[in-house]
Order: structure tokens, then C-alpha cells, then sequence
């Protein structure tokens, strides 16, 4: 059985053989053209789980292969490789939508991961998409047959609706597995956050939404290869990139599930800063929705009160004080305020 379906774009010939070749061995079925204009024929025409470019291309370059992918096919995986490396030029490749980037040169090691990582990505989306539209269907069966099965296919929606959750919570655990000093991570921000929504009279049915957004909170870092979580040196610029990926990773994975659009948005939001300096989209203040401003307290706690490969934990005093520090530019104040609260009634929560 074939590992996946890939095209490779490259105007070197020597490039293309080299991927052709060595992907080959990998189990992967693989189409290569030195020609962009054929690449993009190809992909409108046959089904890939992954087309990998190159960025510098003559007529048609990376990005206009990317740009012009994504219009009939936004959930295409792109993987684009440069001997160039640019912020700007990189940064433009994955607001477009590519998965990731490859700077030459690179071994064929980074190459292997990299592309068995998009093609499970692809194949998630895909089984998501399935997912939904089996969703959808019950639920016109519900609509239709209300009268008489009411009971019985909302449990039967309920389950499916349960058991996708618990699948997608499963691969989310993974993520703190694969950071030996976050193991226990997405608990603890749970743990936080939902301490602090209680402190500020949330109800039931807000507690819970936030509850499901810190459990899934870190799922974009499926992608992202256990060396950079577990780094102690300095990330370099390109490594930064790919972590502060993770937040628009997360929320595009779970995309197609709609009844979790409350929960999509605090994780896609769940970085962004109180004075508007944070990511994706450097929204500010009330901007922000208030669950992505409490994982965003709860996360940093934690984060600072954990061991990391970089540096000792922080005690619960310094903690408390860089909360206070930066309360009003990264932290919404009426949310440090609740947690000081919390910190106070619940010492041993910590």
C-alpha cells in the first residue's frame, strides 16, 4: 500500500531525481516536473496528499504556485523548499497556506519527517471533512424522523460527536508526550483556567467550551518536530516561526468540526496579547475573545512554573510577580486580578 500520493515541482532536474528517488523508497507514489505550468495541470487534474516546490522558479514562482494551488484546493498540503531563505519570503509562503518550508541545503532525514508529518495532516483534514458530512447526514435524519426517533438519533449524534472529540483529545495528549517537560502541560492550563472562569461567574456551558479549547489548546504542535520543542539552545528565527504556527494549526485541523466553532476560536486566539503586540493577528484588548484571554494567564503560568529545556522552573512568588508586571500589556487585568484570587482561596492548586 502506497504511504501517499506526491508531486514535486522543481526547475532542477537533479532536484527532482533526488526526491523522486528517494521518497520512492519511502513507499511514496511520486510525480516530478521541472515546469510550473505542468505542476499546476497536474494538480487540478489528479489527487496528491502533498505537492512539494521549490521557491525560486523561472515565469512562475513557490508563491504563485502556492497562491494558485490554494484557489482550487484550500486544503492541499504545500511544502516549498528554498536555497534563498528570507522572513518575508517564508512568512508570505504560510500566510498563503503552505504546511511548511525546507531551506537548502537539508538532509534527507528532515525531508522524510517533514513529509510524513503532511501527509497524516492531510489525512486527518480528509477524515474530518468525512466526519462532517456524516455528521450533517444524521443530523437530516434527525430533522426528518424527529417525531418518532428523537431520543435515539440525538444519543447516536451525541456518540459520534463524543467519540471524534475523545480521537482528537487523544492525538492532543500526544503533544505534551512528545515535550518531556510539558508532559502534563494542557492539565494544568485546564486546571488554571477553569479556576479563574469559576472565580468570574462563568456558567456551565462557558466553563465547558473553555475546558475543550485548553484540552485542544496545543494540537497544532502535531507538526512540529520534537527537537524544536525540546531545544535548550536559542530558536532561530525560522524555528520561531513554526511554534508560533502552532495556534493557526490547531484551529485549522478542527475547522470542518462546526460545533466547535466557540472552542476554534479560542484556540486560534489563544496567543494573542492584551495590548495587541501577540499572534496571529495582533488583536488587542476586548478584541480578543475572554476565553483565549484566560488560557493566555493560565498557559504563561504554567509555562513559567514548569521546567523547560532552557531553564529551571520559576517559583510560584516570581511568577505571580511577572504576572502583576505585565498586567495591561500582555495580560488582560481583570483576568490577573481573578487569578491572584484564585491563588489566594486555592493555594494548593498549584
Amino acid at each position: 500500500m502506497s504511504e501517499g500520493n506526491i508531486l514535486v515541482i522543481d526547475d532542477e532536474k537533479t532536484m527532482c531525481n533526488l526526491l523522486k528517488d528517494s521518497l520512492s523508497e519511502q513507499g511514496y507514489n511520486v510525480t516530478t516536473t521541472q515546469k510550473a505550468k505542468d505542476g499546476l495541470q497536474h494538480a487540478r487534474n489528479s489527487l496528491f496528499d502533498l505537492v512539494i516546490t521549490d521557491l525560486k522558479m523561472p515565469k512562475i514562482d513557490g508563491i504563485g504556485i502556492i497562491r494558485r494551488i490554494k484557489e482550487f484546493d484550500t486544503d492541499n498540503m504545500v511544502i516549498v523548499i528554498t536555497g534563498y531563505p528570507s522572513f518575508e519570503t517564508v512568512r508570505e509562503a504560510l500566510r498563503l497556506g503552505a504546511y511548511d518550508y525546507i531551506t537548502k541545503p537539508f538532509n534527507l532525514e528532515e525531508i522524510f519527517f517533514i513529509v510524513k508529518r503532511a501527509v497524516e495532516f492531510r489525512r486527518l483534514q480528509l477524515a474530518n471533512k468525512k466526519l462532517m458530512k456524516e455528521l450533517e447526514e444524521e443530523n437530516i435524519i434527525l430533522e426528518k424522523k424527529v417525531e418518532e426517533r428523537t431520543g435515539d438519533l440525538k444519543k447516536l449524534y451525541h456518540n459520534m460527536q463524543s467519540a471524534y472529540m475523545a480521537t482528537v483529545k487523544a492525538l492532543a495528549q500526544t503533544i505534551d508526550a512528545k515535550d518531556h517537560y510539558t508532559h502534563s502541560h494542557s492539565q494544568n492550563v485546564t486546571k488554571y483556567a477553569v479556576a479563574i472562569a469559576k472565580e468570574m461567574g462563568f456558567s456551565q456551558r462557558e466553563v465547558h467550551t473553555l475546558r475543550e479549547a485548553c484540552q485542544l489548546h496545543d494540537l497544532g504542535k502535531i507538526g512540529i518536530h520534537d527537537y524544536i520543542l525540546n531545544k535548550s539552545e536559542k530558536l532561530t528565527q525560522e524555528e520561531w516561526e513554526k511554534i508560533r504556527s502552532h495556534s493557526l494549526r490547531g484551529a485549522e485541523i478542527l475547522e470542518p468540526l462546526t460545533f466547535l466553532d466557540k472552542v476554534i476560536i479560542l484556540i486560534r486566539q489563544h496567543h494573542e496579547r492584551y495590548d495587541g503586540t501577540g499572534y496571529p493577528n495582533g488583536l488587542k484588548g476586548e478584541e480578543i475573545k475572554l476565553g483565549a484571554r484566560i488560557i493566555a494567564v493560565a498557559d504563561a503560568f504554567d509555562a513559567m512554573t514548569s521546567e523547560r529545556p532552557y531553564r529551571k522552573a520559576y517559583s510560584k512568588e516570581y511568577t505571580i510577580s511577572k504576572l502583576k508586571e505585565t498586567s495591561g500589556t500582555q495580560f488582560d487585568p481583570q483576568i490577573v486580578k481573578a487569578f491572584l484570587e484564585v491563588l489566594k482561596k486555592e493555594p494548593g492548586i498549584v
